[in-house]
């Protein structure tokens, strides 16, 4: 470590950024934090770090990053990983350029997205000489604006377009893995994603979403690799990692992604097309019997979720799924070879390659999800699941957590994990969320925030409500007078989180005349983008937000536009899903109860999380109202209770 350039130095209160911010107090919860990430970089030890609302975690993990990238030059980049986009662009557009500008040394950042955020112009011109390519007017328009969007962009990702074209459309220009020809491309000095891949190398801190890391990783378990090697990653919004990483060890097959392979070389009406222009006979019959057959496969599939009337997907088992497209894809995987072996055009080589390559990887991805594996070292749990386009043929590990300790946390990067919360605030070794990823050892630090809770926020929990698992229509009614009556007498100003979409519906179309009379405006989750909802709460600090899932957590609601939290319902997962019902069968198999160990922790984690959005600034001041009686009814309920940020022995309903 360069000699002064430590986080006491660079965070105390004659340091570089107590002098360029105004506003600077010191945190003691941030300065706790920072050296401990300082420690475990510098011992390579795993690091478990939850630091409350208001703690400045970022900058807690990213000087210690930049400080060890300094110093350490030949180690490849410390990696950040994030899961939200929001908290990506607050790195990349505000706290790194800010460290950059005041820390008294040199050193590089870069943001990483996945490949196919990029344009490839050989891709781009090959699809403009094809003048007949989209039949469609303005698919056309789209890609003449790609063009002349191409001669200015500077980093030439899909983000940086004035308006996203449709999917069809990009996917013909956009840069691919298996579709490059690397020097030998004559765009290959010009190439975004080459000069993209050469930043990414030569950073010191490297800037990810989970979803590029995790995919990474599942490349790297199969023996390639995308991302650079490194020997430290920070995870920031680390309580998602067993979800991304079950979602990227997965696998999910539908009507639209057979169709997606099958657009991708010919469209019915156009005859400029690939298989057009380079298929044999034989080829455009199987392209036509696949649309058939899958068809028919994806129809069986429909009738057998019909016929169960399961909602939330159907377990499969030990079913074989008589599965009809592997050969006709393998044979027209073979026809694509030939075909690309035939022709002396070097682009449509490289095209008819890639798609042959894809077809492939849709088989095994096939016979993965239709025919069970009892010898795989992690049993895939396999399901069908409903969907607006029909229905969704997945597959997940039954368990993450050996993969992860293999891959990931044994002989590999250093990991700090981090977020606002990460247990159940009573486990002080965060023994759960270190069995979910395998994590078998590692450092712990919970600092608490720096806000003052006890004055900030009044509590109500209203008495003589139903429980909504015995009494769910009565509950349902009190809800909606609850609900009203609260958003009423604060004059709106509120986010009210519910626990399903059919409760949001409902809850919705209940409150939005009462509302309307009052001259409260009701923003609806799902009937606008997310973005544009919170754009328009910020806007009318008097309107109310209502939704689920996402909104319990990610989005920053400051001051006076919000000064209630209606949370109606304690947040437990359904235990209808099939990968649900399969952990919570391995967990009774393995002696544990899958109550305590997973439903009642994951529920404690998102109480805390939705909790949060009330208060995100020192001057914040609210009411949170829990409109779930088993917090008072229930022993569990203490535990909910006992989660929240009040200091000890602080009675918040009092």
């Amino acid at each position: 470590m360069s000699e002064g350039h430590d986080v006491d130095t660079l965070l105390g209160p004659t340091g570089p950024i107590a002098r360029r911010l105004p506003d600077f107090e010191a945190r003691p919860q941030q300065l706790a934090m920072a050296r401990a990430v300082e420690q475990a970089v510098r011992q390579h030890k795993h690091l478990i770090a939850e630091a409350g609302t208001g703690t400045g975690k970022s900058f807690a993990y990213l000087l210690p990053a930049a400080v060890h990238a300094e110093s350490h030059l030949g180690d490849g980049p410390v990696i950040v990983s994030t899961r939200t986009i929001a908290l990506q662009e607050q790195l990349e557009h505000k706290d790194l350029p800010f460290l950059h500008a005041v820390l008294p040394f040199e050193w590089s950042s870069v943001t990483a997205m996945g490949r196919n955020n990029y344009l490839c112009l050989r891709r781009m011109h090959l699809a403009e000489r094809e003048q007949t390519l989209f039949t469609e007017p303005e698919r056309l328009e789209q890609l003449r604006s790609i063009v002349q969007w191409s001669l200015r962009t500077k980093d030439g990702t899909r983000q940086d377009l004035p308006s996203p074209p449709a999917a069809e459309v990009w996917e013909e220009v956009q840069a691919e893995h298996g579709n490059c020809m690397q020097r030998a491309c004559p765009h290959y000095d010009h190439c975004h994603w080459q000069r993209a891949r050469r930043r990414m190398q030569s950073a010191q801190v490297l800037v990810v979403n989970h979803a590029l890391y995790f995919a990474d990783l599942a490349l790297r378990i199969a023996g390639a690799s995308y991302l650079p090697p490194h020997r430290v990653v920070i995870f920031d919004e680390a309580h998602h990692l067993e979800r991304t990483a079950t979602e990227s060890l997965g696998f999910r097959i539908a009507r639209t992604t057979l169709g997606w392979h099958l657009r991708r070389l010919h469209g019915r009406r156009n005859e400029r097309s690939l298989l057009s222009r380079h298929g044999s006979p034989v080829a455009r019959i199987l392209w036509e019997e696949l649309h058939q057959i899958g068809e028919a496969f994806f129809a069986e599939l429909e009738d057998r979720l019909r016929k169960s009337s399961k909602s939330e997907g159907l377990a499969l088992h030990d079913l074989v799924l008589d599965e009809p497209l592997t050969p006709s894809l393998r044979a027209l995987s073979q026809e694509l070879a030939t075909a690309s072996i035939r022709t002396d055009q070097q682009d449509a080589q490289m095209e008819l390659t890639a798609r042959a390559n894809g077809l492939d990887a849709l088989c095994a991805t096939l016979r993965a999800l239709c025919v069970p594996n009892p010898e795989a070292p992690t049993p895939l749990v396999r399901w069908l699941e409903p969907s607006r386009h029909g229905p969704v043929l997945c597959g997940a590990p039954l368990d993450v957590s050996q993969a992860l300790r293999q891959h990931l946390f044994t002989n590999g990067p250093t990991a700090i994990l981090t977020s606002a919360t990460l247990g159940t605030g009573d486990d002080a070794s965060f023994g759960w969320l270190r069995r979910q990823l395998g994590l078998d050892t590692a450092d712990t630090l919970r600092v608490g925030s720096p806000f003052d809770y006890d004055r900030a926020v009044a509590m109500e929990l209203p008495e003589a409500i139903p429980d909504p698992t015995t009494e769910t229509a009565a509950w349902k009614q009190e809800v909606v007078e609850q609900t009203q009556r609260h958003v009423l007498q604060n004059g709106g100003r509120a986010l009210v989180l519910c626990t399903s979409w059919d409760s949001v519906r409902s809850l919705a179309a209940a409150l939005r005349a009462p509302l309307a009379a009052e001259g409260i405006e009701l923003l609806v989750q799902g009937e606008a983008p997310l973005s544009r909802l919170l754009e328009q709460k910020r806007a009318t600090p008097s309107s109310v937000l209502i939704g689920t899932d996402s909104l319990w957590e990610g989005i920053d609601l400051r001051g006076d536009v919000l000064t209630l939290l209606v949370i109606t319902r304690l947040p437990f997962q359904s235990p209808g899903h099939p990968l649900t019902q399969a952990r919570m069968a391995l967990l009774k198999s393995q002696g544990r109860d899958p109550f305590a160990d997973h439903s009642l922790p994951e529920a404690i984690l998102k109480f805390r999380q939705g909790f949060g959005r009330l208060i995100r600034g020192s001057a914040d001041r609210g009411k949170v109202v829990v409109l779930d009686p088993r917090v008072r009814t229930k022993a569990y309920g203490r535990r909910f209770l006992g989660a929240l940020p009040f200091s000890e022995g602080f009675d918040p309903t009092a």
